[in-house]
């Protein structure tokens, strides 16, 4: 997706080059990186046999034991029976496993059941991943005038964006699961999160998480602010990385900033392994040099089987 990003970003400053090309020098490109117990009732030993008159001829009958002995075998049935009946009431009473509830719980829950992922999962497959423009882009008006003849600034860069998107259903590396190419998913902590939600239904829990936003940095890497501790965003520095040297003359130094972005998945409360998983996140590439200001947004589907 980022090599794809990269390629626009590319195809873009070709157009500012043919643009400088033509005489003028305000031109600028701007576009980019495309996220029991058991009891026995006690058997009284001393009532198992009547005396016996040892005078009378008549022999002792005996049959006589017997209810004694039928008496003690009940008991014990019964105790038993009772003991089993206990045990099955104490696990019926059990609770069952407690959804998280508060923001510190549910970023808890979430971090641990994110991070399974990739070390655990069997395979995941990206359903899509759409990359689209977030709001209006803000261009040098000579720019926004050439790129008018291709039907305006806003559709020739949403046209490839399109182009560039991925919606074919195919399975993935784990390692590009977000975080791209980092051995851990999220590090998100309190500070990091706007609101956290979790719903429950037929044994799955549904958690949905929206970060707070990041202002302009030319230097933020994964792990650091907030969306980079979840969100596969594309960083400043491959930006600023792909720009060819005379475009970067003339736009400056690409800064990032990304706006509020939300994840979405759905984990089988049992195992807590997570099953799907829906990621938006926005971000924003700001040439302050060249007054440019393209925002965009990248939705990515996965389903995780285990």
């Amino acid at each position: 997706m980022a090599k794809k990003l990269i390629a626009i970003l590319l195809a873009l400053t070709v157009v500012v080059f043919a643009f400088a090309a033509c005489g003028d020098t305000k031109g600028t490109e701007t576009t980019t990186e495309a996220a029991d117990v058991t009891t026995e009732a006690p058997v009284d030993e001393t009532t198992a046999a009547p005396v016996v008159d040892e005078t009378t001829a008549a022999p002792a009958d005996e049959t006589t034991a017997a209810p004694a002995e039928t008496t003690a075998a009940a008991a014990t049935t019964a105790a038993a029976t009772t003991a089993a009946a206990t045990t099955a009431a104490a696990t019926t009473a059990a609770p069952a496993a407690k959804a998280p509830q508060t923001k510190a719980e549910i970023i808890a829950y979430y971090n641990e059941a994110i991070n399974k992922v990739k070390p655990g999962a069997k395979s995941i497959t990206q359903n899509y991943a759409k990359i689209s423009l977030a709001g209006p882009t803000t261009l040098p008006s000579a720019l926004s005038g050439i790129l008018r003849i291709l039907g305006g600034a806003d559709k020739f860069i949403g046209d490839q964006l399109a182009k560039n998107s991925d919606t074919e259903k195919h399975t993935i590396d784990k390692s590009k699961f977000p975080v791209e190419d980092e051995s851990w998913s999220s590090k998100l902590t309190e500070a990091d999160v706007k609101s956290a939600t979790c719903t429950e239904a037929n044994g799955i829990y549904t958690i949905t998480i929206t970060t707070v936003a990041d202002g302009k940095s030319d230097a933020v890497k994964h792990g650091q602010g907030h969306a980079p501790k979840a969100f596969n965003v594309v960083l400043p520095g491959v930006v600023n990385d792909n720009i060819p040297g005379v475009a970067a003359s003339m736009v400056g130094t690409a800064k990032m900033d990304y706006p509020s972005s939300t994840v979405k998945v759905t984990v089988d409360s049992r195992t807590g392994q997570v099953k799907s998983a829906v990621y938006d996140s926005y971000w924003t590439i700001n040439f302050d040099k060249a007054g440019a200001i393209l925002p965009f947004l990248t939705s990515t589907s996965y389903d995780i089987a285990w």
